[in-house]
């Protein structure tokens, strides 16, 4: 469908524009839904997408469509949207060079087929078979591959191809729930552990007891730990949002941030990542870079416009997702790394496996108060009662720099990689 498409656009648009630069993406999918222990709903879906900017005097316009027979419609908005743009520091979108290498996030194994996917259906109900009396409230399987090609007027033509599987299972047991899920850019998942542990922490958190406010170790589970930390650390290595001032990070480039012993590796070539690629939203070559080295923060996130404005390059971090196609700055794989622990959970501690609320963070202030869920009592590595109910509050730059240790075995959680974290001194309102 696209085949040529992105020549049209650029010869047309160099015509009356400086520059042009042209997404190509076009993706299938196919899911079911479970409703309780059946498949309720079956779906395929197909979309294609047409991203189209144009810069003009360093004046910045963009639009978008599904539609790629309308382009040249849409690349009459981005011009117009260009024209009505404020001027900004511009050095030009850049050339190709040489990108060796297979795709990273891509299986060729994966295929859209309904039957494959209530194949992992049917595992998942298995698997919380093994806790009878947890009852499945719904879950579900999925499968997508997506085609990715940009262009621009600077030579640019890269091509990637990208695919993504996925299962989930929720449970409720009396009035306690338990949730699991996960997602791969390959066919490495285990549907049959994930009903399990869904079902094993319904079953589990039954019958909670009351805990007492106070200071406690805390062991967060991967799910938790990037649903409350990456979010939030992500926007304060915005390079946009630290020149604005709206990050806490501004100005503490070069800082001890973090235990001394915290790395955070943003890793676009990580395998099977959901985020890998060799190229981001803007043609710029992607590589390895540590945020966070042995405490110390070491590197924020540019797109190019950014990077323009303030004088530095391009991290290669731009990420589209804006209103009409525009670009915004992202990360690949964030990468949590510390010093490991056998037993993460030696000694006494608080086990979290989910917390509820973290989108309520400041990310400004990195300052959070959430509702923990799935949690429990534990003494040397083994879970004890569950707790029926408990807020957790603090800032999460303070709770970065009390990691004593992290698990051998890390995790995918979505584009977040970390194995399970030990933190000290933080604070639970029961």
């Amino acid at each position: 469908m696209f085949e040529g498409i992105e020549d049209d656009i650029i010869e047309y648009g160099m015509g009356i524009v400086d520059e042009v630069e042209v997404a190509c993406i076009r993706s299938e999918s196919v899911s079911i839904e479970l409703k309780k222990t059946v498949p309720a709903h079956a779906g395929e879906s197909y979309g294609t997408g047409l991203i189209i900017r144009v810069i003009d005097g360093g004046r910045i316009g963009s639009s978008s469509t599904s539609s790629p027979d309308t382009w040249r419609s849409c690349l009459d908005q981005a011009i117009a949207s260009a024209r009505l743009a404020e001027a900004v520091p511009w050095g030009g979108l850049p050339g190709p060079v040489p990108l060796p290498g297979e795709p990273l996030a891509f299986d060729p194994s994966v295929r859209l087929n309904p039957d494959v996917a209530l194949s992992f259906c049917n595992d998942l109900l298995k698997g919380a078979e093994e806790y009878p009396e947890a009852m499945v409230v719904g879950g579900g399987a999925g499968f997508s591959l997506s085609t990715v090609l940009l262009a621009n007027s600077a030579g640019i033509s890269y091509h990637e191809e990208h695919s993504s599987v996925s299962a989930s299972l929720e449970a409720i047991a009396d009035q306690s729930t338990g949730f699991e899920y996960d997602r791969s850019a390959f066919m490495d998942i285990d549907p049959h552990a994930i009903g399990r542990t869904a079902a094993e922490l319904a079953t589990g958190s039954r019958n909670g007891v009351p805990m007492t406010t106070g200071t406690y170790d805390l062991l967060f589970s991967p799910m938790a730990f990037a649903s409350l930390a990456a979010s939030l650390l992500q926007s304060a290595l915005n390079g946009r949002n630290v020149h604005l001032g709206r990050s806490f990070l501004a100005g503490k480039l070069g800082e001890v941030i973090a235990s001394e012993d915290l790395t955070v590796t943003d890793d676009p070539f990580y395998q099977g990542g959901l985020g890998s690629t060799r190229f981001d939203a803007e043609g710029v070559p992607t590589s390895k870079i540590d945020l966070i080295k042995d405490g110390i923060l070491t590197s924020y996130l540019y797109d190019l416009k950014t990077a323009y404005r303030f004088g530095t390059k391009s991290t290669g971090n731009a990420s589209h997702g804006g209103p009409g196609g525009g670009i915004g700055i992202g990360i690949h794989n964030m990468i949590f790394d510390a010093e490991r622990m056998a037993e993460p959970g030696e000694g006494r501690c608080v086990y979290i496996h989910d917390v509820i609320g973290a989108h309520t963070a400041n990310p400004l202030t990195g300052d959070f108060s959430v509702e923990v869920q799935n949690s429990f009592f534990m003494k040397d590595g083994e879970k004890g009662d569950p707790i029926r109910k408990a807020m957790l509050a603090g800032n999460i730059f303070e709770m970065l720099g009390k990691i004593v240790g992290m698990g051998e075995t890390p995790r995918r959680i979505g584009s977040v990689i970390v194995p399970p974290v030990r933190v000290s001194d933080m604070r639970l309102v029961g």
